[in-house]
């Protein structure tokens, strides 16, 4: 081989590491242009300990869910947005990432051997013509070893339990992330369903502001007036055709926002069944519970529990770290006393070695009580979070009966203005009173109705915001949270 192309070759490998660094950087920045996208995946039914009631109507609705004439149910959305939301891929990946944790924990029961290359050569030669001098004196010489650092068994053992119950830790924040996008759903379908009866008790009074219109031609033709009635009532129907316009709009934004939450394309077509938010409160009457029997079924509840678990185990790591190091090396290194002869061959020899220090200034003991501490601020954290939880069901409570009695009130108001435009009604066909009296009449009968609506809608987020806290609404779908942390 001729020196030049000797030199090329060389040139060649010491550009390698260079290229594989740039294709590398290139292959990074590539996947950050364009990630792949996780697929659409049921995360709750592959979680262990995660019971969805209602399994079998999820495997009834999963194949027809992305049928494009399809017309969404309360429920067919709320499986739809458990099966692809972006807002759950969180949670969801944190439960992969804690079982990934989980095994780590597992594998760590086993050493890791690794080997050990070592390539001698001497830097001073002093005893080169020294008797007895070996042969191979001076010269490159390769040992090859083995090595394996035993894992501390204490703090493996305890870690691996720590792992498994983060992982149930992780399942229950998903079911949290679950049960707060089922309430959004909810609300964006009482919402929508509140604004679609805004919306046709508006297109109610256009009719009669027509009419209006022509009367008020009618009347200046004859008694030759300058228009102003007609002018004015030719404004006010433009006032009743923008609010039903921007009633129209906010439907529209509702409805985008429930696309959103369900991960939908905001221009894809998404029929929404509205008549089924009548069943989302069906049977919940929040006062015949008590927030001390609702409290261990939340997910809060498990999760605090998880922590002072969490903290046990704190405890015993850090108790671990007395145990000394361990590990166990097979070379060609002789201990003290066992030196090959000049001319003899190299044994091979085990070494268990066992390392641990003589003084730690406290370090191990300061460890174990800030791990104690931290189990005491775990229970006072049940503490004030079970309060926490007792407030919450006072003011949800609260609420509801304020927004029950503004409920009444905005129905007798409805019952007040309806009574009055049918006695309107009636004096119109009978001739007591012209057509302005009458539109009049049912003007403030539709607002008390719009009214009603709104205060209805308040009365009913009111009382699903207590729902919510009871955990009721997420049980519905999800069950019961689990009754035991460590799997």
């Amino acid at each position: 081989m001729s020196n030049t192309h000797t030199l090329h070759m060389y040139n060649l490998i010491c550009l390698l590491p260079l290229i594989l660094s740039v294709a590398l950087v290139g292959c990074s920045s590539k996947a950050g242009i364009k990630s792949p996208e996780l697929p659409a995946k049921h995360w709750l039914e592959e979680a262990p300990g995660v019971p969805v009631e209602n399994k079998s109507k999820l495997e009834a609705v999963l194949p027809n869910l992305y049928n494009a004439q399809k017309n969404f149910s309360f429920e067919d959305c709320v499986f739809l947005t458990i099966q692809q939301s972006p807002q759950l891929v969180n949670s969801a990946v944190e439960i992969e990432i804690k079982r990934l944790a989980q095994t780590n924990a597992v594998l760590k029961y086993l050493p890791e051997p690794r080997i050990a290359l070592t390539v001698s050569n001497n830097i001073t030669r002093y005893n080169m013509n020294t008797r007895d001098t070996p042969s191979d004196y001076g010269q490159p010489k390769a040992h090859i070893g083995f090595y394996a650092p035993f894992p501390n068994p204490v703090a493996t053992y305890f870690e691996h339990q720590a792992q498994k119950a983060m992982v149930n830790v992780a399942i229950s924040t998903h079911r949290k992330a679950v049960g707060t996008a089922i309430r959004e759903i909810a609300q964006a379908y009482l919402k929508l369903q509140a604004r679609q009866k805004i919306v046709e008790a508006q297109k109610a009074l256009l009719p009669l502001g027509k009419e209006l219109i022509a009367y008020w031609k009618q009347i200046e033709n004859i008694e030759g007036r300058q228009g102003v009635a007609l002018n004015a009532a030719m404004q006010h129907q433009r006032e009743l055709e923008l609010e039903l316009e921007q009633s129209k709009m906010q439907e529209t934004m509702q409805h985008t926002q429930l696309k959103i939450l369900a991960g939908v394309e905001p221009q894809q077509r998404f029929a929404v069944d509205t008549k089924s938010a009548d069943t989302i409160l069906q049977g919940f009457d929040g006062r015949k519970l008590t927030w001390e029997e609702r409290w261990p079924a939340t997910e809060d509840e498990l999760l605090l529990r998880a922590q002072v678990l969490l903290a046990d185990y704190n405890i015993m790591l850090a108790w671990a770290q007395y145990v000394p190091d361990m590990s166990i090396q097979l070379n060609q290194s002789p201990p003290s006393g066992q030196y090959q002869p000049t001319h003899g061959t190299d044994d091979t020899f085990l070494h268990l070695n066992f390392d641990f220090p003589l003084i730690d200034w406290g370090r191990r003991h300061r460890g174990v009580q800030t791990a104690r501490m931290q189990k005491a601020q775990a229970f006072h954290d049940i503490a004030r979070k079970r309060t926490d939880y007792s407030n919450k069901w006072l003011q949800a409570e609260q609420n509801v009966t304020l927004a029950e009695t503004q409920l009444k009130l905005a129905k007798t108001r409805f019952d007040t203005a309806d009574m009055r435009f049918k006695e309107a009604s009636i004096s119109f066909k009978e001739g007591l009173v012209e057509l302005p009296a009458l539109a009049e009449a049912q003007e403030n009968m539709v607002k008390a109705r719009i009214a009603h609506i709104m205060a209805e809608l308040d009365y009913n987020l009111a009382k699903l915001d207590w729902m919510f806290v009871a955990n009721v609404l997420q049980e519905r779908f999800l069950g019961l949270p689990a009754k035991e942390v460590v799997q």
